[in-house]
């Protein structure tokens, strides 16, 4: 008798249980369709945790703290004393959509991942398209506009009946189109990763661990050494950096490669691999702050010749 009336018991938790999560589902329902809770308030919610709402928050940074787990780095607030009081100037700090886009930002192999221990949960891909969307934003933070493909490159080469080895040809018309579209653009950077070993495509520079960077350059078309000269002048830049962070230039022909890798499309295209697919996010990030003030200073040597 006290078996049933337990069981009884029971049956009611589970049935008053139910409601209660029924209940809570139509309240969220309710407050979403009178638009008294969105997306928006969840991420306040989670602004909360320690960040000010005043504070300037970047996409990536966000993407670092609280999908990645990379704690950022924090300023020591400054004193009275430290305090400098600046006279206001007509100077306008330069904001993103102002910038004129110059830096043309692609993956031919867009499927290419890196290392990716802990974000099974977030279920984020990080790889060589999320590499670029890092670059933009550090790029524009020296003051370089940048457009970054996000066209789905795999899906083009399913939809067009290619194969793998056909990608040059559909990021040759991708670039094609962003050139006509985007007729500014001046710089076109095919960012990939490479497949060595670990020990191969990393670097420890000042205590910090790096994604090396490697330079290809396609020697099958008439305009090659011109796309050499600028590789060259790109490799010299990363070297003062550190001759650590650079691994070398790969020069590509014969059977077996593509060869060209559309460099002929402009001389300015540049093939750049961070890192292999063994290293993590956190150190392909460290390169990419890098890799955007040296490209930047590449870029602004290059325009005034």
């Amino acid at each position: 008798m006290r078996k049933f009336k337990t069981r009884k018991k029971f049956n009611r938790l589970i049935i008053y249980l139910g409601l209660f999560l029924v209940s809570i589902a139509l309240t969220i329902k309710y407050l979403y369709s009178n638009d008294l809770i969105n997306n928006n308030t969840i991420i306040d919610l989670l602004l909360s945790e320690g960040i000010s709402k005043n504070e300037k928050i970047t996409d990536v940074d966000f993407l670092l703290k609280y999908a990645l787990n990379i704690k950022l780095e924090e300023s020591k607030p400054a004193s009275k004393e430290e305090v400098e009081i600046i006279p206001p100037t007509n100077i306008e700090i330069p904001k993103e959509e102002n910038l004129e886009k110059i830096v043309y930002l692609y993956n031919t192999h867009q499927e290419e991942k890196y290392e990716s221990p802990y974000l099974g949960a977030y279920n984020i891909a990080t790889g060589v398209l999320l590499a670029s969307k890092m670059l933009k934003e550090y790029l524009e933070n020296e003051g370089i506009g940048v457009y970054v493909e996000e066209e789905n490159i795999t899906d083009m080469i399913h939809s067009l009946s290619l194969k793998y080895s056909d990608s040059y040809s559909v990021s040759r018309m991708l670039l094609e189109r962003r050139k006509q579209e985007v007729n500014t653009l001046k710089y076109f950077i095919d960012l990939h990763r490479d497949s060595s070993k670990y020990e191969k495509t990393t670097a420890t520079i000042d205590g910090k661990s790096y994604a090396k960077v490697l330079l290809v350059v396609g020697l099958e078309h008439d305009n090659y050494e011109i796309n050499l000269e600028k590789a060259n002048k790109l490799a010299a830049l990363i070297k003062d950096f550190s001759p650590d962070l650079f691994r070398g230039i790969t020069k590509k022909s014969g059977a077996g490669v593509n060869g060209i890798y559309n460099q002929d499309f402009d001389q300015n295209t540049l093939l750049i691999e961070v890192g292999g697919q063994y290293n993590n996010i956190t150190e392909v990030d460290n390169t990419l702050k890098a890799l955007a003030k040296i490209l930047a200073q590449f870029i602004k040597e290059d325009e005034n010749g």
